[in-house]
């Protein structure tokens, strides 16, 4: 159709080079000449709304139009003919004034007596009309391919003897529901020259996107185009369709015009063919003879008989495997599925059950008719149920397994002697599945149905189980009812200490992987009430003790409770209950040390915290556990592995919905692009959105991990407003006080976006310097000495700016803090002996050139258009000037080039 849909308010035309095409048929009318298009596509491609679009620019040119409809129960002969003639014939009346009495009693003839008129008849019948319209004449003849025999004999005369003067036919059919006979009229009108056709292809991407209202690159513009197969009435209906229920049947799309569709579809057919079309659609989206003579109660030969009803009118077409059927679109089999009465619907799914069963079929293929069956499962289906469930894991199908095994939990309930181990092994990988896809209603609902299941076990067991869903939903954001979920737990462990105490440590796990900061003074109660358990248990409150005094600002008690937790955590075996919270307590260890700049400590734990995730299937740990091992990976200076961990972490992070880990993720790999100083339009893009919305909240904490590394990512750009805005609430408002492990480096971060806009920095490197003394850590007084270095280099005392960033290159060692140092050093350096550094003098007029613009941040494709380069000229001599000033990308580029404007 030229499909309007109504979209934000406003119709979208698409078809829009099809409908200029037939419009030159009105053109043909008008002048006096004839003219045969044939219209052909798939039912729903829009050929009906493209007549209707002709109709009316025809009307409003003066065009006399009448219109009739090929598809009738038990059409009389010429009948869509003379639909359209009696609407013609109405038009012409009122436009002459006249009633046309030879062309009424011809009209009246064909209407009474079609079987009398011959097709010569009939098409001096058209040439009259045609010579009574002054303006043309234009039939739109719609669904053509259900015309009778005599329209189709006209056809065929019409081909070797057309109309002359003023008759244009748009006769719109479908190439696989019309007859042979049909099909031949239209290709021998071809073949004489006498027709045009014109085929609706499927819609573009590009159309089906402004269809929907969408752009073109939007993941759901893409999956509603491939699903619909480009077809618009498809695309309305799949956009408008609801969910699936519970348990994963077909749920109807309540858009009237493809139900419609279907039933008109429908109505014509057989009784046979009704009720095997209904069979098909239980059996689901492949389907053969056999079962559908099964599900349908059919002798095969009637099934066959009826199969071929189906195909004739194309509603079921050859699937790609050989002698099995499909249908036309799985929105048809949905229509129909939904529409069928219920109870005989349970009825036919145990028929296709017992008849797939006994010829093989797939389990995933049995498990849905045992669900499909309803009230009639019984717990001899609970192994059927099982198979599909692990096949459907296998298969990345998490919401089916998911449903299935709320289905298979009931009725486990319901079997006698179900061992509480097998329950286990059916729902955890299924809860990992569902967790890892971000499905956290399904999710929500199932944690009820599995602790229902667990009733009757012993304590252990369920306390285990609902300690790790408790850390499933934590994972995912939802501290509440995790929360909820453990003081469940909490309320049955009388008389069970050691239980007790591993809830509650578990409660401030839970936090942690929420995004919150553990209740320091619980963590406390909870070092001395913990004493005797197991080692896990021991060792992850300690760390979780670390973490609270590092936050705190007390790091000596931070790194002590850190190296207790670590060697606990070292040498115990998890397993059972005790390995529930190990890997997250890794991850716990590894954040911990990171603050305290124990990177290489940090590295090694969060790989183990990343082998056992993977051991035990936990991937909704991943994108927090990623994001550890992004930060600690760009911290050493290991950029492409701090890119490629950030990736994964904001990917999985975006699909459980976890906004603040895909920020984490987002602004680790600015930070990481910034440092390589290969930043795209994307991140530069990032970048100002985050300053817009930090310049529009001002409540929003600055101090945070990731607006210091948004920062990092401007000030590597050379951007220092953008810099301050994301640190600073507003211009000359104090900053919030950052976290003591973090404080030196935010300071160091505003001295030189203060400097790089010309504001005052004395302040913030005073501040530095005090951060750093409080701490006491190496990393943090190199982080200050830089804030030193920064100011001196800017006053112009160059030696002093060296001997600092020297100092600091010491403290920093080879991380990429450490790196940037030494530029510095070495920039500062040359500047105070030689008033640059002696390389930079080496550079040509060009490379010196480049490198100050390079060195203002500029990108290379802005390079080259200032100089009148190719961006690839532009790329050469940047490598060139790599090599002789003796830095190792664009970033220690431009932070040089900064020095030097600084002291110039």
């Amino acid at each position: 159709m030229v499909v309007s849909v109504t979209t934000a308010g406003a119709a979208v035309e698409v078809r829009q080079s099809e409908l200029a095409a037939l419009a030159r048929a009105i053109t043909a009318a008008r002048e006096g000449r004839s003219a045969t298009v044939w219209l052909s596509g798939e039912p729903g491609a829009g050929k009906t709304r493209l007549l209707g679009l002709l109709a009316g620019q025809a009307r409003r040119h003066g065009v006399i139009v009448g219109r009739g409809l090929g598809v009738e129960r038990k059409p009389a002969p010429y009948h869509a003919f003379c639909q359209a003639l009696t609407a013609a014939h109405e038009l012409l009346a009122g436009a002459t004034g006249g009633v046309l009495p030879d062309l009424r009693a011809e009209l009246q003839r064909l209407g009474s007596e079609p079987e009398l008129i011959s097709p010569v008849a009939a098409r001096r019948l058209l040439a009259g009309f045609a010579s009574a319209a002054p303006g043309g004449l234009l039939l739109l003849l719609d669904d053509f391919h259900g015309a009778d025999r005599a329209s189709v004999d006209l056809m065929n005369l019409m081909a070797h003897q057309p109309v002359v003067g003023g008759l244009v036919l748009v006769i719109s059919y479908r190439p696989r529901q019309a007859r042979a006979a049909l099909r031949a009229a239209a290709r021998l009108g071809l073949e004489l020259g006498t027709a045009d056709e014109l085929p609706l292809a499927p819609m573009t991407l590009e159309q089906s996107s402004a269809l929907l209202g969408e752009s073109a690159t939007d993941s759901r513009a893409i999956r509603l185009h491939e699903l619909a197969h480009g077809n618009p009435l498809y695309l309305a209906a799949l956009a408008n369709r609801p969910a699936t229920d519970s348990y994963g049947a077909a749920a109807p799309a309540p858009y009237e015009g493809l139900r419609n569709c279907v039933l008109a579809e429908i109505a014509p057919l057989s009784r046979q063919a009704q009720r095997a079309a209904w069979a098909a659609s239980v059996l689901g989206e492949v389907f053969d003879v056999d079962s559908v003579a099964a599900v349908a109660e059919l002798p095969r030969s009637e099934a066959c008989r009826a199969l071929g009803e189906l195909r004739r009118c194309d509603l079921v077409r050859p699937a790609v495997q050989t002698g099995q059927l499909v249908f036309r679109h799985p929105l048809l089999r949905d229509y129909l599925y939904v529409d069928a009465d219920g109870c005989s619907r349970t009825d036919a799914h145990r028929r296709a059950l017992v008849h797939l069963g006994a010829v093989g079929a797939g389990p995933m293929e049995l498990a849905a008719h045992v669900m499909g069956s309803g009230p009639l499962m019984t717990p001899a289906d609970r192994p059927v149920l099982v198979a599909g469930i692990r096949a459907a894991l296998a298969a990345g199908r998490s919401a089916q397994a998911g449903w299935w095994t709320v289905a298979a939990l009931r009725l486990g309930r319901a079997a006698a002697g179900s061992a509480d181990h097998e329950r286990c092994a059916l729902w955890q990988p299924v809860v990992q599945a569902l967790a890892a896809d971000g499905r956290v209603a399904q999710l929500t609902d199932m944690t009820a149905e599995i602790l229902s299941a667990l009733a009757a076990a012993p304590v252990a067991d369920r306390v285990s189980a609902t300690v790790w869903l408790a850390t499933v939903q934590a994972a995912l954001g939802r501290i509440e009812d995790g929360r909820v979920l453990l003081a469940g737990a909490l309320a049955e462990t009388a008389g069970h200490p050691e239980l007790r105490a591993l809830i509650q440590v578990q409660i401030q796990l839970c936090r942690v992987l929420g995004g919150q900061l553990p209740s320091s003074t619980e963590v406390e109660a909870l070092v001395r009430e913990t004493a005797g358990a197991d080692l896990v248990t021991v060792g992850g409150c300690l760390c979780l003790r670390g973490l609270c005094s590092v936050f705190a600002g007390d790091l000596q008690a931070a790194a002590e409770a850190l190296e207790a937790g670590r060697r606990l955590l070292d040498t115990a075996e998890p397993h059972g209950l005790t390995g529930v919270g190990y890997a997250s307590f890794l991850t716990v260890l590894a954040s911990a040390e990171s603050a305290l700049g124990r990177y290489t400590a940090a590295a090694a734990h969060a790989g183990r915290a990343l082998a056992e995730v993977q051991l035990r299937g936990d991937r909704h740990l991943l994108p927090v556990l990623l994001n550890v091992q992004a930060y600690v990976a760009y911290q050493q200076g290991r950029m492409v592995e701090a890119l490629a961990a950030a990736k994964a972490a904001g990917d999985g992070a975006g699909t459980v919905a976890r906004t603040d880990q895909v920020l984490l993720a987002n602004a680790l790999t600015a930070a990481a692009w910034g440092w390589l100083n290969t930043s795209s339009d994307t991140m530069e893009s990032q970048l100002a959105d985050e300053a817009l919305a930090y310049r529009s909240d001002v409540a929003t904490p600055r101090a945070t991990v990731a607006a210091m590394l948004f920062a990092e990512a401007a000030l590597a750009a050379g951007d220092g407003a953008t810099a301050l805005t994301l640190l600073l609430p507003t211009p000359g408002r104090r900053v919030q006080k950052p976290n003591a492990v973090l404080a030196a480096r935010v300071y160091e971060l505003l001295t030189s976006a203060a400097l790089a806009v010309g504001e005052p920095a004395e302040g913030w490197v005073r501040r530095a310097e005090a951060a750093a003394e409080v701490v006491g850590l190496a990393e943090q007084t190199g982080y200050a000495l830089l804030a030193r270095g920064h100011l001196q280099a800017a006053r112009g005392r160059s030696d002093d700016a060296a001997r600092s960033y020297g100092e600091a290159q010491r403290l920093l060692g080879g991380s990429a803090a450490g790196v940037r140092a030494e530029e510095l050093a070495l920039a500062a350096d040359g500047a105070g002996r030689y008033g640059q550094p002696a390389e930079l003098r080496s550079l040509t007029c060009r490379e010196r050139e480049v490198a100050e613009l390079a060195g203002e941040g500029l990108r290379t494709r802005d390079i080259a258009h200032m100089l009148d380069l190719s961006p690839r000229t532009v790329d050469v001599h940047l490598a060139r000037i790599y090599r002789k000033i003796g830095v190792s990308s664009r970033a220690g580029l431009v932070r040089l080039m900064a020095v030097l404007r600084a002291v110039s």
